[in-house]
């Protein structure tokens, strides 16, 4: 069996080290492109709703002119 030198057991831990940090950054702008979509979805959907509530108001209007 190979011994593992204090050098290859460094490098592996640079390594790893790297690609912890890879992933960090990965993790920073998936969450910052999440916001983003959460964002953009929330404008979305407070638009759909003053668009029903809007709709309810016209047809309540409508049924009260009928009468």
């Amino acid at each position: 069996m190979e011994d593992i030198s204090n050098r290859d057991i460094m490098q592996a831990i640079t390594e790893l080290g790297q690609k912890v940090s890879d992933l960090d950054t990965r993790v920073a702008n998936l969450e910052k492109e999440l916001k983003q979509d959460i964002r953009k979805l929330d404008a979305k959907f407070s638009v759909l709703s003053d668009s029903v509530v809007e709709t309810k108001a016209d047809m309540k209007l409508l049924k009260q002119n009928q009468h």
